[in-house]
């Protein structure tokens, strides 16, 4: 894609290199951080969390029945 526009735009093939090296690099960091994640996942720390906050159910209020 990078390589398209650089062509539709008349940059220099040196340019299109270096555009590409760095696409490549930056897709090549993604997948690294995607497979860190799936091999390693963040554990969350729910007890925690539920301590601290108690959630009350909130009552409706009832609405008169219709009479029709």
């Amino acid at each position: 894609m990078i390589i398209l526009i650089s062509i539709l735009i008349n940059l220099p093939f040196f340019v299109q290199i270096i555009l590409l090296l760095g696409g490549l690099a930056v897709s090549v960091y993604g997948v690294s951080l995607l497979v860190k994640m799936v091999i390693h996942p963040v554990k969350k720390e729910s007890i925690g969390l539920t301590d601290e906050k108690t959630i009350t159910p909130t009552k409706k209020k009832k609405r008169p029945s219709s009479t029709l």
